[in-house]
């Protein structure tokens, strides 16, 4: 074996604020007709151009195209997003002032015959998203609200599989699940959220009750270190040449091991001690320490640099 980088040794340690202020004029631009076919058609692009390069197809049968829902948006947008006995705050109770608005509310006919079987979509004009999203976010992930954050691809398919990690927002685009069993035994209380900054800033926010469960990923054990028998037994059957010591078999040698395991650029190690033997089988000066992984995936040798200092190098084939 030859060296490689060296490497270290560590010794191993086993709100929400309620409302905002709108923006001055919007809400009489909202009256006009043109003005409502002009927000109808800029939300529509959202969902249709938007969300599907994030691999959500929100429409899906276009029986089921969005209507604008005549309803006048309240000066302080709504408090909650209210699905039938399903509920949550809105994405209005934490915007701050001059983050921007609710200008268009969207909903199924079927809504309003089975809300379970509708759908109802809520666009705003925002200033900005990472950070907007990141604070819903921790609103409806909280233990109060009790939401988890879905998988993208497997919502595609139409499975609702719980993502444990959080991911990296970006103000250019993006979309995200969320979800929680709903109040409809044998149904989900789905929100999407998509947007894109252009010229437009626009986000869309959907909900939908369908028919489904919440599903958690299976989880993987690690798998157990070997056992020191183990790496004494893997370490007897190498070639002294992979430990950089001279001989035909390592029965020129004796090997020894401390207690417990250290960690080398964290990695879990377990320190042996190569002593050479002498004559009468007895352990003489020691010719090599070495650093072996539980995994038995990798090794490493103590050494000494020209000022004799102890380094860490690893053996690799």
């Amino acid at each position: 074996m030859a060296k490689k980088k060296k490497k270290q040794v560590v010794e191993e340690d086993e709100a929400v604020q309620g409302g905002k202020k709108k923006k001055k004029g919007k809400k009489k631009l909202l009256l006009i007709p043109v003005a409502l076919v002009l927000v109808a058609a800029v939300a529509a692009a959202v969902i249709l151009l938007v969300l599907p390069r994030f691999g959500i197809d929100l429409l899906g049968n276009k029986e089921q195209e969005e209507q604008q829902i005549g309803e006048p948006i309240p000066k302080k947008g709504v408090q909650a997003y209210t699905f039938g006995d399903d509920t949550i705050p809105s994405l209005d109770t934490i915007l701050e002032e001059g983050e921007g608005e609710l200008i268009a509310i969207r909903g199924t006919p079927e809504q309003s015959k089975a809300e379970e079987e509708g759908r109802l979509t809520y666009i705003y004009e925002l200033n900005g998203y990472a950070a907007i999203v990141n604070r819903y976010l921790d609103l409806a992930l909280s233990g109060e609200q009790g939401f988890s954050l879905l998988d993208n691809s497997a919502v595609e398919e139409g499975t609702y599989l719980i993502q444990e990690e959080r991911p990296e927002l970006e103000d250019a685009g993006g979309a995200l699940v969320i979800a929680k069993n709903s109040a409809v035994e044998g149904r989900v209380f789905l929100l999407v959220i998509g947007w894109s900054q252009d010229d437009n800033n626009m986000l869309a926010v959907r909900l939908s009750v369908p028919e489904g469960q919440l599903q958690r990923p299976e989880k993987v054990e690690p798998p157990q270190p070997a056992s020191l028998s183990e790496q004494l037994a893997t370490i007897q059957t190498m070639n002294p040449s992979e430990l950089a010591l001279p001989g035909r078999s390592m029965d020129q040698y004796v090997v020894l091991s401390t207690t417990g395991f250290v960690k080398v650029d964290d990695i879990l190690c377990r320190r042996f001690t190569i002593y050479e033997k002498t004559g009468d089988d007895k352990r003489g000066d020691i010719v090599k320490v070495i650093y072996f992984s539980g995994d038995q995936q990798h090794m490493f040798q103590q050494e000494e640099d020209e000022n004799g200092k102890l380094i860490i190098t690893e053996l690799v084939q």
